[in-house]
């Protein structure tokens, strides 16, 4: 598939002279077909809740909306979606979308106020588990007074998150908060101000190249790590990326995931808590959902399972996402929101 990565060029006035347009061909084009067809399907799987928020914001902007094909198609479901020029998922994950949509279609995808609600779950939990929230609540439950083992602060205030997008900068400012030095690991390590330091993965758990040695900033020993972040999309790339060895370059690190289950496996979260790789898990995300009954997962001590709740999009998020890429298209530019389709995100 082609890259959807590529950067407008800058804008130039129109032959009208009207107002300002981009010159990326396709973005042009498709602002030419919003014109010509100016409509909107809510694909089936739209919550029914939405749809006066979404129909209203459609009639603000001059677009009908349709029970058959429309040029803008609001869907995680690409058969929602023929003969859309632009399709928007009202969430962040596209991975249904992605590989199945043509190249020409451009997609879009909803981050919205998402981005500070995970990082508060991420907070929630890693000071839960500091705090032994759960024993003192059992405890509560029973009126007993015992204050052996009390919580302490972490001698290790390091932290990695592994996915370095608007989740994961949103996680790591906020765990710079609790005094935490916040490691980004990436695909490529593009530098970021919300991250202490941002690292390629190979390079993080291998040695670094006599081309680029690392610095004593960009140091990285996941053995010193007190909580590790999963904040990854489902791709190609990240399925399974989180291997037992990678996980074996840890020791007694809390994990947390809020990205996508099929970056771990079960059986390597399960055998990196056995050997105290992990001191703990806590799961938003699992490798299907909803998580069975008769999963391990569920009667361990150590791991704390949440239904996929820490990044709940509402629909003001889905309107001003939507608002954004329509304003950038119509003057020809490239949303930020628009997924690159060699990465899937």
């Amino acid at each position: 598939m082609t890259s959807r990565s590529a950067a407008p060029d800058p804008a130039v006035p129109d032959p009208a002279g009207n107002h300002t347009v981009g010159t990326d061909p396709e973005i042009v084009d498709l602002a030419a077909t919003l014109r010509r067809r100016p409509t909107v399907r809510l694909g089936a799987d739209v919550d029914p809740g939405w749809h006066d928020a979404l129909s209203r914001w459609a009639r603000s902007n001059g677009l009908e909306v349709t029970d058959t094909d429309a040029t803008l198609a609001v869907t995680t479901d690409p058969t929602q979606a023929v003969r859309a020029a632009w399709v928007h998922s009202p969430f962040a994950g596209v991975e249904h979308l992605a590989p199945a949509l043509p190249d020409d279609v451009v997609l879009t995808r909803t981050t919205g106020t998402m981005p500070g609600r995970i990082a508060e779950y991420v907070l929630t939990w890693v000071l839960a588990e500091r705090w032994q929230a759960a024993r003192y609540l059992a405890l509560s439950t029973t009126a007993t007074w015992d204050a052996s083992n009390p919580p302490a602060s972490p001698e290790r205030r390091e932290a990695a998150v592994v996915g370095t997008g608007a989740m994961g900068a949103a996680i790591a400012r906020t765990l710079a908060t609790l005094g935490y030095r916040v490691v980004g690991l990436s695909r490529t390590g593009r530098p970021d101000d919300a991250f202490d330091a941002v690292l390629p993965l190979a390079e993080a758990f291998g040695a670094a190249t006599p081309a680029t040695p690392a610095t004593t900033e960009q140091a990285f020993d996941a053995a010193c790590t007190d909580v590790l972040v999963l904040a990854l999309p489902h791709t190609p790339q990240t399925d399974g990326l989180v291997t037992p060895a990678l996980l074996r370059a840890f020791e007694r690190v809390h994990l947390v995931n809020i990205g996508r289950g099929s970056a771990v496996r079960t059986t390597t979260l399960l055998n990196a808590l056995d050997t105290g790789r992990l001191r703990h898990a806590t799961l938003d995300v699992v490798e299907q959902e909803p998580l069975e009954a008769s999963s391990p997962l569920w009667r361990r001590p150590d791991v704390t399972i949440t239904p996929h709740v820490s990044g709940l999009t509402l629909p003001s998020d889905v309107v001003a996402g939507l608002d954004v890429a329509l304003t950038a298209i119509r003057a020809g530019s490239r949303p930020a929101s628009a997924v690159a389709r060699d990465r899937g995100y």
